[in-house]
């Protein structure tokens, strides 16, 4: 029997892309805060956040593969978050359009 593919993970666009890889998973969101640590870079920011959502899911299904991630948009240094509302990701993209970003 195959194990269990677990998004940890309420992304459309993850799912977008799981789905399109041909998988058959499941989502089950990890609920983890989100904030950054004091002095905490936007990768480790992310790569902590995406184990911490793995890990918290992976712990009450110890048998399947489970995925997190987390993606971060910075711009002159700053972690945008996600946006609150249409408006708001109407003027981080407007910040972001035609710039370098990371």
């Amino acid at each position: 029997m195959a194990k269990r593919i677990i998004l940890a993970s309420s992304s459309p666009r993850r799912q977008e892309l799981l789905r399109d890889c041909g998988l058959e998973f499941e989502v089950h969101v990890s609920g983890a805060v989100e904030e950054r640590l004091p002095g905490e870079s936007p990768q480790q920011m992310a790569e902590r956040l995406a184990v911490l959502k793995a890990s918290g899911i992976a712990a009450r299904f110890p048998d399947a593969w489970v995925i997190g991630a987390d993606t971060d948009v910075c711009v002159d240094g700053v972690i945008l978050g996600k946006p609150s509302d249409a408006a708001d990701a109407f003027v981080m993209l407007k910040r972001i359009q035609g710039r370098q970003h990371s």
